[in-house]
């Protein structure tokens, strides 16, 4: 019989054995950090499946690690007996018992305080204990998984045993992992994937949206004297043309004796030419047949992924200028961001350069007193098409390059990795933050958010202007995949004042909030995360390009007034 206080070598899991003593101990200390908040508040099956993710990858390193400790002591013959071992089992099994009501109450305030300063309403103490209870049995669940897998490769390195020598056995099963991987990745999965989102997005693009018909208005496409046929404008376009700020709603907002003007909203889809090149000279020859070089400013605009123009930067820019304005933009997508950035890569790019260059050129065969205001804006994905056409070796240089081009830039809600931006973040002037850079003292570009301690720059500004709007705590802006092995630069203090004060970095738990963060960055109020208020985009144009006589005051009235306009301003 054997000695019961004899210790005993850890032995390969089964898919349901027993848990590993070390990997519980992580576990436990990853399940922890994943409640901590981030930029975006989140739901208890958000929670729920962060934590779960977190867990069972705690628990494999722990795992690995233990395993690793176990050989190193036994060599030297200190192999803990299993009396301590079932000690530290009971100490073990009571802190999660604690950790689990501690954290879920933890994690509860945290989410409410969040809330509460976005004005999301609260959630309940139910939602806590869902949290602490369903998460551990996600983890396990994962962990279950992850044995089956195990168990699998280990079968197959038998098998690879049997015909080669065991020193190249480890290596060779790698290999053959890692080609199946790639041939099922590349040769099924990926074709699979893309013909799915492509099918799927596609019939969405050829919807419209109920209670849209075609304008009447000869100043916008899709209408009967309008070169680009209106079922070829995709879902995107006629949704921006149908709703273009019409005269009598800009005299609701400047009075019905005010000088107004019909807006131009020019918009080319992917059906309406097959190449960028002839969707690009399309809409110019589009821009002037609605007069759009007749207006005050013109505004080269870079959509989103799926061709998306954000109504309450149309609306309001338009409003500002008592619709002497117009608007052109092409679709070089259909897809949703999140998957143009991957399958439809560097076309916001080159649709940014190809519609700017050929707008710019017959903007440059006008004469000099006749020219609108020629400024471009872009949102999210758009930024970087918006960027494209000036990006040089150095932030100077891209700056120069906007300046001598353009009459304005307003962007919103780029990526910190698009270049331009990266520019002038990297080189921004000593002692201003990460999340709200100022470059060379502000006397071309600025950054601005809602952040009532902003630092006060000089008043003179003189035109051409570069405005960023951007919030410190917009996943889309700021998150990116180093968050897994490094703190990102944003999170050192002072933060910006959306940023939770619990917030904190932990490797790998902070790369799975990240994705998660990013998944739902459009589901916070307007002014929050990656959906920016009517009142950003009135600030940024009135910054940019300011008209005559606007004041602050100006802009909460028209804030307040888009407000009350049905609709909903995140991206479908």
């Amino acid at each position: 019989m054997r000695n019961s206080n004899q210790p005993v070598a850890p032995s390969p899991r089964g898919a349901i054995d027993t848990p590993t003593l070390s990997g519980s101990l992580l576990a436990l200390l990853f399940w922890w950090q994943s409640l901590t908040p981030t930029m975006i508040p989140r739901s208890w099956a958000t929670q729920t499946v962060i934590s779960a993710i977190c867990v069972a990858i705690g628990y494999g390193l722990g795992t690995l690690a233990g395993y690793g400790a176990h050989r190193l002591v036994a060599r030297w013959g200190r192999l803990p007996r299993n009396e301590i071992r079932r000690r530290s089992w009971i100490a073990l099994v009571v802190v999660w018992l604690i950790a689990l009501v501690l954290g879920a109450k933890l994690w509860l305030g945290w989410q409410n305080e969040q809330r509460s300063f976005m004005g999301m309403a609260s959630l309940v103490w139910s939602d806590g204990v869902l949290v602490g209870v369903i998460s551990p049995f996600a983890a396990a669940l994962l962990v279950v998984v992850a044995r089956v897998v195990a168990r699998g490769v280990a079968a197959v390195r038998r098998l690879i045993q049997r015909h080669v020598p065991s020193i190249v056995s480890v290596p060779a099963t790698a290999l053959l992992i890692i080609l199946i991987g790639i041939a099922l990745g590349r040769g099924v999965v990926l074709p699979a994937l893309t013909s799915a989102v492509n099918f799927v997005h596609s019939r969405a693009n050829e919807d419209t949206t109920e209670g849209t018909v075609a304008p009447e208005s000869s100043a916008v496409s899709g209408g009967s004297e309008s070169f680009v046929a209106w079922d070829s404008l995709g879902r995107m376009g006629r949704d921006f043309v149908a709703a273009v700020t019409s005269t009598q709603r800009l005299a609701l907002f400047h009075g019905a004796d005010a000088s107004l003007v019909e807006p131009v909203r020019v918009y080319v889809g992917v059906r309406s030419a097959d190449t960028l090149e002839e969707r690009a000279q399309l809409a110019v020859r589009e821009l002037e047949r609605a007069g759009g070089f007749d207006r005050k400013l013109l505004v080269v605009w870079i959509p989103t992924g799926t061709g998306w123009i954000v109504p309450n930067a149309a609306a309001s820019l338009e409003q500002l200028y008592r619709g002497d304005t117009a608007i052109v933009a092409i679709q070089y997508s259909f897809l949703p961001s999140r998957y143009a950035i991957f399958m439809d890569a560097g076309l916001a790019n080159e649709a940014g350069i190809t519609l700017f260059d050929a707008v710019r050129a017959r903007w440059s065969q006008l004469p000099p007193q006749r020219r609108p205001k020629l400024v471009l804006f872009g949102k999210s994905l758009g930024a970087a098409g918006v960027e494209a056409p000036f990006v040089a070796a150095h932030a100077s240089s891209s700056v120069a390059n906007m300046v001598a081009r353009t009459d304005g830039v307003l962007i919103a809600g780029a990526k910190q990795s698009n270049p331009i931006h990266a520019q002038l973040t990297r080189e921004r002037d000593r002692g201003s933050p990460f999340w709200q850079p100022i470059f060379d003292g502000g006397r071309t570009v600025r950054f601005q958010n809602r952040d009532p301690h902003q630092v006060a720059l000089d008043a003179a500004w003189p035109s051409p202007r570069i405005v960023y709007l951007q919030h410190p705590a917009d996943p889309a802006v700021f998150w990116s995949v180093e968050a897994f092995w490094r703190p990102p630069e944003w999170l050192a203090r002072p933060r910006g004042f959306d940023m939770p004060d619990a917030m904190r970095w932990f490797p790998l738990v902070s790369g799975v909030q990240a994705v998660a963060d990013v998944i739902h960055q459009l589901g916070v109020p307007q002014g929050f995360g990656h959906n920016y208020s009517a009142e950003d985009y009135i600030r940024g144009w009135a910054s940019v390009v300011p008209p005559e006589g606007w004041t602050d005051a100006d802009t909460h009235r028209l804030a307040r007034f888009l407000d009350e306009i049905p609709g909903d301003e995140s991206e479908p």
